[in-house]
Formats: C-alpha cells, sequence, structure tokens
C-alpha cells in the first residue's frame, strides 16, 4: 500500500517537473555567485536538525573549497536544539528545519534581551516526509469543491463563533454547494494541534487569536511493524468520509482524494498545489527551513559565520540544494533580499 501512494505521489509530481525546472533554472541565475569577500578562518559550531544533515555538508564541502582555513563542528541531534544552541552559546549557527516556535522566540529574547535572526535558506519540500513539505488541503474525490480561499479554511477549521456572513462554515452548504450536500456536515481532519506542521498552518491561515476548531480529528504517527505516518492516516480518514476536509501531503494521495487549489486575498485566482507553485511561494500553504543566529552589538557574527551565510544564499548554497534533492531552492528575491541584510565585511 505505501509503496503504491509513493508511486502515485511520483506520478503526481512528474506533470510538472519541466516547467519547474525552468523556473528553479532562472531563480538561480537570478541569484549571485559566491565570490570570497575575503579570506577568513576559524571554526564554526551548527547544531540543530538532523534531517538536514546532508544539505548541511554539501553547503560545509563547497565552502571549504573557497574557504580551506575554516572547519565545521556539527552537533545535529534535533531542530529543538537550534535556537537554545544559539542563545547558549554552544553554537554559532542554529539549523532550525521548520519555522521557529513563539516560545523559541520568548526563550531567545529572555535571554539575550533582543529577537534571534532567522534567515531562510531553503524552501521547504514539495512532498518528502521529514522535509517539511508544504500542506495541501483534502477532500473525498466525490466532492464537486475545486477550491476554497485562505479566509475559508479560516471559517473551517477555527472556534469561530460569529453569526455574520463570515461565520463559521459548519456544512458544505456554507461553501454553496446543493443537493445532498447542502446540509452535509463538514468534518475536519489534521495532525495534533501541537504538530509543527498544524503551528504553521494556524499561524499563515487564522487570524490573531483565533483556536483550533474543537471538532478538528487529531492524528499522530503511529509506531510499530503496522505504523504510519499521521498524514497518510489523514488521508485515509478523508477518503473514507464523504463530509470530510483534512490536511496532509500529496506524498500520501491516494485515487480517492484531490487536493483543492487555495486563493487568498492578494491573489483571486486559486493557485493549484503543484511543485512549480510551491518552489516560486505562490501556493499559500508553503514552508521554508532556516539558519538561527544571534546578531546584535554585543554578539557580532564572525567572519567566517558571514562568509559561510553569504555562501548558503549565493548561487552555488542554492545549487547544493538542488543537488541534495529533498528541499526547493530559494525564489531569488528571498535570497538576494537575505544577503543584503548580512553584516557587511571590512576589507
Amino acid at each position: 500500500m505505501k509503496r503504491s501512494l509513493r508511486a502515485l505521489a511520483l506520478l503526481f509530481t512528474a506533470t510538472n517537473m519541466s516547467s519547474h525546472a525552468g523556473i528553479v533554472a532562472l531563480q538561480n541565475a537570478e541569484v549571485p555567485e559566491y565570490t570570497a569577500a575575503k579570506q577568513v578562518s576559524g571554526t564554526i559550531h551548527i547544531c540543530g536538525s538532523p534531517q538536514m544533515g546532508d544539505l548541511l555538508k554539501l553547503y560545509e564541502q563547497g565552502f571549504v573549497m573557497v574557504q580551506s582555513a575554516v572547519h565545521f563542528e556539527n552537533d545535529l541531534k534535533s531542530t529543538l536544539t537550534a535556537v537554545s544552541g544559539v542563545y547558549t552559546g554552544r553554537a554559532d549557527i542554529g539549523l532550525l528545519g521548520r519555522e521557529i516556535w513563539p516560545a523559541e522566540v520568548h526563550a531567545f529574547e529572555a535571554i539575550e534581551n533582543h529577537a534571534p535572526t532567522v534567515i531562510d535558506i531553503a524552501t521547504g519540500s514539495f512532498d518528502v516526509p521529514k522535509a517539511t513539505f508544504a500542506l495541501m488541503i483534502f477532500v473525498p474525490k466525490s466532492n464537486p469543491i475545486a477550491s476554497l480561499s485562505t479566509g475559508q479554511l479560516v471559517r473551517i477549521f477555527t472556534a469561530n463563533n460569529a453569526t455574520s456572513s463570515n461565520g463559521p462554515i459548519r456544512t458544505w452548504g456554507d461553501l454553496g454547494l446543493k443537493g445532498e450536500w447542502a446540509n452535509r456536515p463538514v468534518h475536519l481532519y489534521g495532525f495534533n494541534v501541537d504538530n509543527d506542521k498544524s503551528l504553521i498552518f494556524s499561524r499563515l491561515i487564522f487570524r490573531k487569536g483565533e483556536r483550533w476548531n474543537p471538532a478538528l480529528n487529531e492524528f499522530a504517527n503511529t509506531a510499530g511493524p503496522n505504523g504510519a505516518d499521521a498524514g497518510e492516516l489523514i488521508v485515509q480518514a478523508v477518503a473514507n468520509d464523504p463530509g470530510a476536509i483534512g490536511i496532509s501531503n500529496v506524498h500520501y494521495a491516494t485515487p480517492n482524494v484531490k487536493a483543492l487549489a487555495l486563493s487568498t486575498s492578494r491573489q483571486k485566482v486559486p493557485i493549484a498545489p503543484t511543485r512549480e507553485n510551491v518552489a516560486n511561494r505562490n501556493y499559500p500553504l508553503t514552508r521554508a527551513v532556516y539558519m538561527v543566529v544571534d546578531n546584535d552589538d554585543a554578539h557580532p557574527h564572525s567572519e567566517a559565520v558571514i562568509e559561510f551565510l553569504r555562501y548558503v544564499l549565493s548561487r552555488q548554497g542554492q545549487q547544493a540544494v538542488m543537488q541534495e534533492g529533498n528541499y526547493l531552492p530559494l525564489p531569488a528575491e528571498i535570497a538576494i533580499r537575505h544577503l543584503r541584510q548580512l553584516p557587511k565585511q571590512s576589507k
């Protein structure tokens, strides 16, 4: 069964590979090549996500080819150590395989009296588990709905008690469906609300102060010889419930479900959850991975760290993302913005 799910996901992906390759090539062409501002030396300590270890290795191998006097010491036990490693002084860089959590920002601020500097280093994956994949909204194949707005997602997935025209959506008739669908309740499926996927979904979609609809059916990974990822369990539940809507990823898609296009307040035309739209960040539930550093007057970056960050954000660094294959390169405008925000090296 799992093999067939993966095959279906690959088939879903293949239809967009040609146009995606062209867009990625254009993005990389617009990102500046790395040239050393100066030769630097020293040891850079990095802690954080083990899932990003292969990508980090490629960054480091490429960097030492041009900065041979720099060495790395990595301690990649858990993404949970990325932020704390920096504010405790154990690491120069925290490798964060998901979005930074508010509690992590607050802890950092409590110790350092300022916020951490968080740098996008790659876009999350399209369909690779454990590689910060984009989130997608699934309904059964039989459901006639083709797209939703992010505003509608708020009204579906939050505990909104308003009674206006923008009040809660609790039946498929509230979304304009007729006939047998009009009075059919909307049944919600998703990850545990304290999971990183639910946390970023709520950050991207919910309004300030909104809480999850208590009717959400929550799923976690199951262990054992017959264990399954939560994303797979969610899709299975959606496929078996005509009134279902669920949050998961195309990696787990089956012929019995479909992923919906999403519109936003800025983009009224619904955006399909394709690899291309994830890579260029047009799709609104795209994610990213990050490096975290401490940068203020009391904790200036070392010259070696500045040069390494410049390399990661350069064309060579983003080519390493493509080579690793799980994550997607940054859109050029994001890479260039972060490059401009880095401290300048003294000559």
